[in-house]
């Protein structure tokens, strides 16, 4: 009995240590704290040692059950560990820890400790790569399973047994109180399950040693302790991306615009960056850019949080700047010409090839698709003849004005005079006869207008008002055959200056009653 008395009390003040735990964990637990994942962490640990094997001191021989090592011949522990956590419950960690184990050496190798008598100790290097699940990855106070596998590094002590390195299957349990999403505090159990049978120890199974020995295969390592986990990022969700838009296609020096959404429940903030394949970056959820070269393009993104990364591409393909079709220049050689005489028309074309062409002549009849185009026009008059251009990028056209007259009426330098009775200003038979003649040369030449000067003798009276009326006479009657009347004018001028009453037998002289119907150029009329 005086014997297991400090085993006892070791025991416990670990139950009371697991106790007080217990009890700030359910005080607590109303405040429960969500857990990081998606997180590097670090945990520092630390706790008691035993050892289970052929010098354990347990079993048939000592006098106690074979479970006894669980519960005695403390040592001591501490290390650490690195990791990583996936989700909110399950994590993965790669740690190490030095402890002492007492009952592991004898004293003499050839002498088995007795029974109850062994207070040796032996320090040993232990690795773990181990899994752990979270039950309750949301509640402040959670138990979780470890299981993994443990390496072990024999020790040098004097006088024991050449051991190899072992190693074996490692579980675990344990309690995590987290105070926030970053820091917990936790206690936990782990065994370590190693093989062979003499790693640990330096014994064969069923070895005669001090306790009896063991007919098993492995030899165990435990640990009873604690410690302190501390996630490096904080809770939330890691920002994927769910879609990214970017635009198909675009011409050299056009904007487009860039998209990407993640999920809507990744943790603010979230922040993109991209980069646009052609030695620019932009950033934000959406944002646009202009290519400058023709190409194609992989434009990538990355959405970043808290917690996190993603990214993700896609191709832009550039085509070269279309430059819209336009025309400058265009001319008609000659600008005027006789009817059946030839018209060349052109102009200066630019623009992104291809670009059509397309020539109206202003006349009615057939066009042309390219230039110079070359025409005949058969009727006289003024032409407004067009040139349209145009391609992928545009339209554009000009017009050219063409006069098509004839050459008779170049010749034209006068027109027919009408005279008027003594005192009169009514047309007479042979006045109408004359001023048709005038009017089929003026519906021939278009381009010809008249000034009709009116006079009067010396012998009539109101000359003034006479030879108005005389001029205003013809001009009605031009109009009435369908002369435009801006092509006519009238012109009261008076006495005729050489009229001479004394060579004409009637009276006045007859050749100062007249009117004189003078052709100009409409230009300027």
């Amino acid at each position: 009995m005086l014997q297991n008395r400090p085993e006892k009390t070791t025991l416990l003040r670990l139950s009371a240590l697991v106790l007080g735990f217990a009890a700030v964990s359910i005080a607590s637990q109303a405040q429960a704290q969500t857990r990081s994942y998606n997180t590097p962490y670090i945990m520092l640990r630390g706790g008691t040692t035993v050892y289970g094997g052929e010098l354990d001191q347990a079993g048939s021989a000592s006098g106690r059950d074979a479970t006894s090592w669980l519960t005695r011949n403390f040592g001591f522990f501490g290390g650490g560990e690195l990791g990583y956590q996936f989700t909110p419950a399950f994590g993965f960690g790669v740690g190490g820890q030095y402890g002492e184990y007492n009952s592991l050496s004898e004293v003499n190798s050839a002498t088995p400790e007795v029974a109850g008598s062994g207070t040796s100790k032996e320090g040993l290097a232990s690795a773990t790569a181990a899994f752990r699940y979270t039950a309750f990855p949301g509640a402040k106070i959670s138990p979780f399973v470890n299981f993994g596998g443990m390496l072990v590094v024999p020790g040098n002590e004097a006088n024991a047994p050449q051991r190899p390195v072992g190693g074996g299957p490692l579980f675990g349990a344990g309690l995590d109180l987290a105070f926030t999403p970053k820091f917990s505090l936790f206690l936990e159990s782990n065994f370590g399950f190693i093989f062979p049978d003499n790693a640990v120890d330096g014994r064969d199974p069923g070895g005669t040693t001090g306790g009896g020995g063991d007919d098993v295969e492995f030899d165990v390592l435990g640990h009873y302790g604690g410690g302190l986990r501390y996630n490096f990022r904080g809770v939330g969700v890691k920002a994927d991306i769910e879609s990214i838009q970017c635009p198909a296609e675009l011409t050299a020096g056009e904007t487009g615009s860039f998209m990407v959404m993640t999920n809507a429940d990744a943790t603010q903030p979230v922040t993109a960056a991209w980069d646009f394949g052609d030695g620019s970056n932009g950033s934000g959820m959406s944002t646009t850019h202009a290519f400058s070269a023709p190409g194609t393009y992989t434009v990538s993104t990355e959405v970043t949080n808290s917690l996190g990364d993603d990214s993700e591409s896609c191709l832009v393909t550039v085509n070269e700047r279309q430059i819209a079709a336009a025309i400058s220049g265009c001319r008609a050689t000659p600008a005027s010409v006789d009817a059946n005489g030839t018209v060349t028309l052109n102009g200066t074309v630019v623009g992104t090839e291809p670009v059509t062409v397309s020539v109206d002549f202003g006349d009615g009849s057939a066009t042309a698709s390219s230039l110079p185009a070359r025409h005949v026009y058969a009727t006289t008059g003024s032409y407004t003849a067009r040139i349209t251009v145009s391609n992928a990028a545009g339209t554009n056209s000009c017009t050219i004005p063409v006069n098509v007259g004839d050459s008779f009426c170049n010749t034209i330098s006068e027109l027919n005079p009408v005279y008027y009775g003594f005192g009169a200003s009514t047309l007479t038979a042979d006045a109408r006869t004359r001023l048709d003649e005038n009017i089929e040369i003026l519906r021939r030449c278009p381009s010809i207008c008249v000034t009709i000067n009116g006079y009067a003798d010396d012998q009539e009276t109101d000359v003034d008002r006479l030879s108005q009326r005389r001029a205003d006479a013809a001009r009605d009657y031009y109009i009435a055959q369908g002369i435009d009347a801006g092509r006519v004018r009238a012109v009261g001028r008076g006495q005729d200056p050489n009229a001479n009453s004394k060579e004409d037998p009637g009276p006045g002289d007859s050749r100062a009653r007249r009117a004189d119907s003078i052709p100009s150029s409409c230009t300027g009329f």
